[in-house]
């Protein structure tokens, strides 16, 4: 008897213990924001124990963003072929252990490299745990799971901003590497004790597959197993092996480059924002609190704004990136005009922060769902390489930028370019992905709900 995995997946109902997995993706997705943005936190403090100029942070900044050129290719690649789980468990203690370590730097040069380490570690645990949540979640809130697991990273990159104040004045900048060192080493203990492969990479591996019919009874517990029950994932290639080809092959020939063009450009414009906002502010005379809570703003809002669109892109597709992409650009734009009061700054950040991130958790769910599961990791790894590239060139051209005495406000003119780029691909993306994957996704969903078995 052959038993569709995928349909099992997609039927569960909403469990205690789907909610743990959910929970334990979100902390590991927590934990790599904070880890992402604590560099922003700590470089005032930096520059005034080192007596550093302003220009030399922009290698330091881009460090662990340039290390996504690694961690992605890497640990998509051991998801892919030694489990999503152990591939989390070593990124996670990346993090951790490199983070530690960031706390007892005492050069620039120094830091940088711990930086570009633990950058590794970040990428590549954002890029397996996106993957790995897509394949425990039911296809009818798989947009939802996956923007719910990667708000985790919006909202752990506001998190320093909460507590740099209070940490810096009280124990040093070293303080908050500590922090962000020593959670990940715990979570990456509680990720080997409760969080079980996923089950689609265990019906890839048919010498797990007693692994595989435990866990289908746990997703649902109504299922039944029979005794030698050969499983399969409808609708998919079963290969286990992965190559970069799987990519391009068939519709995603056109789709895979145009979502790594727009995950480039969008975070060209987020993590510029991210790392020289709370240094710029404070330069311009703002209180270094108030800069911080400004950061924070853009990252919690622009969390909700993942939210907002959460539901809106499993019923509509990409239209919703698309919207965000449009709106994106006159609000850039009006962060460079001059004369506005702190209310209209706080009210721009917040809705720059909305619409940037929004479309950002539109193209990772995106992403996460276009690829076969032999793939999966391996494709949203390349995806987030071409992210953390972005988010890499974006603080360095900034930080030459500043060298050369551009002002603040001519720098949001031209972060508006990137995104108008941007939107240029998104309508491109949205087209192609309503016609050839979420158009088909609803027709197949109704066939299986006329069917005279489809309902339990």
């Amino acid at each position: 008897m052959s038993l569709d995995v995928t349909q099992v997946i997609d039927r569960q109902p909403i469990t205690r213990f789907l909610i743990g997995v959910l929970f334990l993706c979100t902390l590991v997705t927590l934990a790599d924001g904070y880890n992402i943005s604590v560099i922003a936190f700590a470089a005032p403090g930096i520059v005034k124990a080192w007596h550093l100029n302003r220009a030399a942070l922009g290698p330091l900044f881009s460090s662990s963003l340039v290390a996504g050129l690694v961690g992605p290719f890497l640990f998509g690649t051991l998801g892919d072929r030694i489990g999503r789980r152990i591939s989390m468990i070593a990124a996670v203690l990346m993090i951790g252990i490199f983070g530690v370590i960031s706390g007892y730097c005492t050069s620039v040069t120094s830091l940088i490299i711990t930086r570009f380490i633990a950058g590794i570690g970040m990428s590549g645990a954002l890029a397996v745990t996106v993957a790995a949540v897509n394949e425990f979640a039911p296809r009818r809130l798989r947009a939802t799971f996956v923007t719910i697991v990667f708000s985790g990273t919006t909202i752990g990159s506001g998190l320093p901003g909460l507590v740099a104040p209070g940490l810096l004045a009280a124990h040093g900048w070293q303080s908050l590497f500590f922090v962000g060192g020593a959670v990940p080493v715990i979570l990456a203990l509680a990720i080997y004790l409760f969080l079980p492969e996923t089950p689609k990479f265990l019906c890839l591996r048919e010498t797990r597959h007693n692994d595989l019919a435990k866990l289908l009874r746990r997703l649902d517990p109504q299922v039944q197993v029979p005794a030698g029950a050969r499983f399969q994932l409808a609708g998919e290639a079963t290969s286990s092996s992965s190559s970069i080809g799987q990519l391009f092959t068939g519709k995603l020939a056109l789709l895979t480059p145009l979502l790594w063009f727009g995950a480039f450009v969008a975070q060209i414009v987020f993590h510029s924002f991210n790392t020289w906002l709370p240094t710029l502010m404070t330069d311009s005379g703002v209180p270094f609190a108030k800069a911080s809570h400004m950061v924070v703003l853009f990252q919690f809002l622009g969390t909700l704004g993942g939210w907002v669109i959460a539901r809106p892109l499993d019923r509509l597709g990409m239209l919703p990136c698309t919207v965000l992409y449009v709106l994106s650009i006159p609000v850039i734009t009006s962060l460079g005009l001059p004369g506005h009061s702190d209310l209209m700054m706080t009210v721009l950040v917040g809705l720059a922060g909305f619409c940037i991130l929004g479309l950002h958790f539109a193209q990772v769910s995106c992403v996460s769902s276009i690829y076969p599961t032999s793939v999966r990791a391996f494709g949203v790894g390349w995806f987030m390489l071409f992210a953390r590239a972005g988010g890499a060139i974006g603080p360095a051209v900034v930080g030459v930028l500043v060298g050369q005495h551009v002002t603040m406000n001519t720098l949001f003119y031209w972060a508006a370019l990137p995104l108008a780029l941007g939107t240029v691909a998104s309508v491109a993306v949205t087209v192609l992905y309503h016609a050839n994957y979420h158009r088909k996704a609803g027709a197949a969903t109704e066939f299986a709900v006329g069917q005279p078995g489809a309902a339990r």
